[in-house]
C-alpha cells in the first residue's frame, strides 16, 4: 500500500481553515477548494471538495469532443456528500421549463445559477454528473469528488467575479443527461459507470485482494490513512483496518477516457 500525499488548491470558492481535515496545515490567507489526491498518471482523478461560496456554472466535455479538439480526456464525475450544513445544494442540470437558449440568454446577463435545478444535499447521498450535464455547486458542504482525469471545465457564468468564460464552446457540449442524485446503498458498491467505480465501507474494514489497482480515500480521524489522505492498492494487495473508519474505494472503469 502506498500513501499519496495531497495537493492542497487555492479556488475562490473555498475555505481558509482546513485544520479539521489536515492538522498540519496552517489557516490559509487564499482559500483552498480542493485536494487532490490521486497520484500522477491514475485513470481516476479524486478529489475533496470545500466549498464555502457557489461555484461557478460550469459543464464539461464527453471524450469525442475533448478528442476533436485537442482537449485530451472527457470529464464524467460524480460526488459523494461528505457533510452538508443545512440549507447545502448543488444544481444539476436545467430546472423544469429552461430551455438550453434559455441557459445562454440568462448566462450572457448573470443570471446563469437561477437556470439550473437546485436541490440540497446530505451525507451519505451520491450525484451522477455525466459530460455534458450543466451544473454548479453551492457553498456549506464536503464533497469528495470520483472523476476521469481531466481538468477540462467550461465555465458558463461566474457571478462577475472576473475569471474567463467559456460560453461558445459550453453551449456545444451541454446537453440533457441523466445527472442528478441517485438511489444508492449505504455500504458495498455504490456507483458504477463506464470509467469508475465508487464503494463504500464502514466500520472495521477488510478489503480483498483483486486484479487490479484500488484507490482508498480515509473520511474519518484515525487509522491506518489518515483522513483525507489516499492510499493505492496494487493489483495483489489487501487491506485491513480494526478501527472503526468510513472508507472510500475507487475503481478504474473500461473507459479510461
Amino acid at each position: 500500500m502506498r500513501l499519496v500525499e495531497p495537493v492542497l488548491k487555492p479556488r475562490v470558492w473555498g475555505s481558509r481553515d482546513l485544520r479539521a481535515w489536515y492538522p498540519d496545515a496552517a489557516a490559509r490567507t487564499e482559500p483552498i477548494g480542493e485536494a487532490w489526491l490521486s497520484p500522477e498518471n491514475c485513470p481516476v482523478l479524486v478529489k475533496l471538495l470545500f466549498p464555502r461560496e457557489r461555484l461557478s456554472v460550469q459543464v464539461h466535455p464527453d471524450d469525442a469532443y475533448a478528442a476533436a479538439h485537442g482537449l485530451g480526456r472527457g470529464k464524467s464525475e460524480a460526488w459523494y456528500v461528505v457533510s452538508a450544513e443545512p440549507g447545502a445544494q448543488v444544481g444539476v442540470g436545467l430546472r423544469a421549463g429552461v430551455s438550453f437558449t434559455d441557459l445562454e440568454a440568462a448566462c450572457r446577463a448573470g443570471r446563469g445559477a437561477g437556470m439550473l435545478h437546485w436541490f440540497e444535499v446530505h451525507a451519505g447521498e451520491v450525484i451522477t454528473v455525466p459530460a455534458g450535464t450543466v451544473h454548479a455547486i453551492g457553498g456549506g458542504s464536503v464533497l469528495l469528488e470520483v472523476q476521469q482525469p481531466s481538468d477540462t471545465t467550461f465555465r458558463l457564468d461566474d457571478y462577475g467575479r472576473g475569471r474567463e468564460l467559456h460560453l461558445e464552446p459550453g453551449m456545444e457540449v451541454a446537453r440533457q443527461t441523466d445527472g442528478g442524485r441517485c438511489a444508492a446503498a449505504t455500504s458495498g458498491l455504490l456507483l458504477h459507470t463506464p470509467f469508475f467505480q465508487l464503494w463504500r465501507w464502514e466500520g472495521p474494514v477488510r478489503i480483498g485482494a483483486a486484479d487490479e489497482a484500488r484507490w482508498l480515500v480515509n473520511l474519518t480521524s484515525g487509522g491506518t490513512i489518515p483522513r483525507g489522505w489516499l492510499a493505492e492498492l496494487a493489483a495483489g494487495e489487501s487491506f485491513e483496518q480494526a478501527e472503526a473508519a468510513t472508507i472510500m474505494e475507487v475503481r478504474a472503469g473500461q473507459e479510461w477516457g
